[in-house]
């Protein structure tokens, strides 16, 4: 099967706009990014080549969304959370109920998005690490 990438393209901006609204409302964006893990754990064994990455994009819009990380460019979280939206849609460029290749263009959209945004994921990990660490260092459990 040939994806036609401009129609995937297309849907994943419309997939933007919708994040940009989504992100205005702290209620819909948090049940929004709920869903889509819901969602995720429910396809995991659909999902393998883009598991890791699927959390990763789920962490990070979850920290921005509550408040927690905001050192992301605009851009970036609303590639994250339109990708997120993308996989949201049951009815895309590719039906996510057609057998075996349902998820073909969700998982062509994550890639594209981890892609875009991979430096900003960077940047939240070693945030994110930063974090553990700190915890570790005020409960003791860092001199352990």
């Amino acid at each position: 099967m040939k994806l036609n990438r401009q129609k995937i393209l297309d849907f994943f901006r419309k997939s933007e706009n919708r994040a940009t609204v989504i992100l205005k409302d702290k209620t819909e964006a948090n049940a929004a990014i709920q869903e889509a893990l819901g969602k995720a754990v429910t396809y995991r064994s659909d999902l393998e080549g883009v598991w890791d990455k699927l959390v990763l994009l789920y962490a990070v819009a979850k920290d921005y969304v509550n408040g927690e990380y905001r050192e992301i460019p605009k851009r970036s979280i609303v590639a994250i959370v339109g990708g997120l939206v993308y996989f949201l849609s049951p009815v895309d460029v590719v039906p996510d109920f057609v057998p075996v290749l349902g998820f073909i263009d969700d998982i062509f959209v994550l890639n594209l998005v981890y892609k875009q945004v991979v430096k900003d994921l960077e940047k939240y990990k070693s945030w994110k690490e930063s974090q553990v660490k700190e915890i570790g260092d005020l409960d003791g459990s860092a001199a352990l």
